[in-house]
């Protein structure tokens, strides 16, 4: 049995509540929270839980969390937000550089100036 919530395919051997966090937006304590509010024990696994406590977990999810695609639309609103703003964070992230200034390595300037060639001029 395959259980699909927030379109992600949960793996049905592994632990419910360990299983949860293959969804965007949903952590280790988050998912305890989801499981503990569900009456889903922290031992059980995917293929044991039954139909009625997943569809109670979904509702649950979509009552109390923004997660999956909603999540990511509403980062990247708030990301553009940013960017209509002028915003400091907002030219940052336009520009592709890290937000607080700080770099660690070389790494992200030779990312950046690496051209990226659209055809192949080599014959």
């Amino acid at each position: 049995m395959v259980v699909q919530l927030a379109r992600t395919q949960l793996a049905s051997n592994s632990n419910f509540h360990i299983a949860l966090r293959k969804i965007f937006g949903i952590g280790k304590t988050t998912s305890l929270q989801i499981s503990e509010a569900c009456g889903i024990s922290k031992d059980m696994k995917v293929r044991d839980v039954k139909e009625p406590y997943i569809q109670k977990v979904a509702q649950y999810i979509q009552d109390n969390y923004l997660v999956g695609d909603e999540l990511k639309r509403s980062i990247r609103e708030n990301i553009l937000q940013l960017i209509d703003m002028n915003s400091y964070r907002g030219t940052r992230h336009q520009l592709g550089l890290s937000l607080s200034g700080k770099t660690h390595s070389n790494n992200s300037t030779a990312k950046r100036l690496r051209h990226v060639k659209m055809y192949d001029t080599s014959k």
